[in-house]
């Protein structure tokens, strides 16, 4: 059967390390007058390379500054209109970039898209409501995970209902993003950790879920190959600037990916323990990565073989016995980087986990990308068990 899909990437990339050292001539060329700059707090204050290449912009161009002051904290829609508000009160702007995470970038590309566009952030929750295109974004990602700077999304809470759906799709992607590793050098180990597990996620679910295709799985795989060789020197060499700079490829690849085909039953399990027990977003689907793999070579699947062979071949493995070992290398990986096994330092404990498995009752289509049958009602109550400490 022959396939058929779409595919999309909208950004125009830049990479490499110190790369961001160019922006000021890159902002002259593009004669962006008055710019807006949303930046993590930890990073507009401590890191001196932000100092060195703000004021490199300021000689071509006027920078208006929001600093961003929640931290590590995932935003919701209050706090995007309270900073599109801001936004709105400072005139014209002929440009935003956002310097940070993901849940930074969400916001910068969610206030350029809303400065042409009234009305609050909520208005827009859901795929293709935006109308008109925003002011042009650039994407600058401290850290190596969320890929933010390439995908069509950007998510927020509805305090309300406590859910995440964010606005995506049209208008939404950064129309520049520069992949530069010295800004996440200074990325506490955690983060780093967090955020790289994160792409990991994205990377593995991407390659397995049912919409994936013959174009999707090439940006998957190779981002798995990439983020598998060079994570573990989030915590064995820190300071390698190389292979951060790899790991902000492959986080790049793996979104790319991944908003392309679709996600999974980790990425899913991500959100309401997120909400409800403030489970870092790349924590929460790591630590339900390896039980997840599992389960699908428990029940058949196949293709993590392919996977396997592009970092340890053995040519006397059987399929299942590659499928096998690919379930190791992940926990093996996992492990190396502090991933935890259980959710009780967040109060996750076997007291309320029957409350949690409730709330995944309604994550059944998100599960159904699965590529093994997996119920919302059976088998998530099983694997969050498992997340339990005994």
């Amino acid at each position: 059967m022959l396939e058929t899909f779409g595919f999309q990437l909208n950004t125009r990339m830049f990479y490499g390390v110190g790369y961001s050292r160019t922006l000021g001539e890159f902002i002259k060329e593009k004669g962006f007058g008055r710019i807006l700059m949303l930046a993590d707090e930890g990073c507009a204050t401590k890191s001196e390379y932000f100092g060195e290449i703000k004021a490199l912009i300021e000689k071509n161009a006027e920078i208006v500054f929001i600093e961003l002051l929640r931290g590590t904290e995932e935003p919701d829609y209050d706090y995007l209109d309270a900073v599109t508000d801001k936004a709105r009160g400072l005139g014209k702007l002929s440009a935003v970039i956002g310097i940070g995470g993901g849940s930074c970038l969400d916001i910068a590309k969610a206030v350029a898209v809303l400065l042409n566009n009234s009305g609050k952030g909520i208005e827009y929750r859901g795929f293709d409501k935006v109308k008109n295109p925003g002011v042009p974004m650039i994407a600058i990602p401290t850290t190596a995970g969320t890929g933010s700077e390439v995908t069509i999304n950007a998510v927020f809470t509805d305090k309300n209902e406590m859910k995440k759906l964010g606005i995506n799709g049209r208008y939404m992607n950064a129309t520049f993003a520069v992949l530069d590793a010295e800004w996440t050098i200074s990325c506490p180990t955690s983060v780093a950790v967090s955020s790289g597990m994160d792409a990991m996620t994205h990377a593995l679910e991407s390659y397995t879920c049912k919409q994936a295709n013959s174009l999707t799985r090439l940006f998957s795989k190779e981002a798995f190959r990439i983020l598998y060789e060079n994570l573990p020197a989030i915590v064995d060499e820190p300071e390698n600037r190389e292979k951060r700079q790899k790991l902000l490829l492959g986080s790049y690849l793996a979104a790319a990916g991944l908003f392309n085909s679709g996600s999974g039953i980790a990425g899913a399990f991500s959100y309401p323990i997120g909400i409800h027990f403030k489970v870092p977003h790349g924590i929460g689907g790591a630590v339900f990565l390896t039980s997840v793999v599992e389960y699908n070579v428990s029940k058949g699947y196949r293709d993590y073989a392919e996977l396997l062979d592009l970092v340890e071949y053995h040519s006397d493995y059987s399929v299942a016995q590659k499928n096998m070992r690919f379930v190791e290398i992940i926990r093996a990986l996992s492990d190396k980087l502090g991933v935890p096994r259980y959710l009780d330092e967040w109060g996750i404990t076997k007291d309320n986990v029957d409350d949690l498995a409730r709330l995944m009752l309604p994550l059944q289509a998100a599960f159904d990308q699965n590529p093994v049958p997996f119920s919302a009602e059976a088998d998530a109550p099983e694997m969050l068990k498992n997340h339990i400490r005994p």
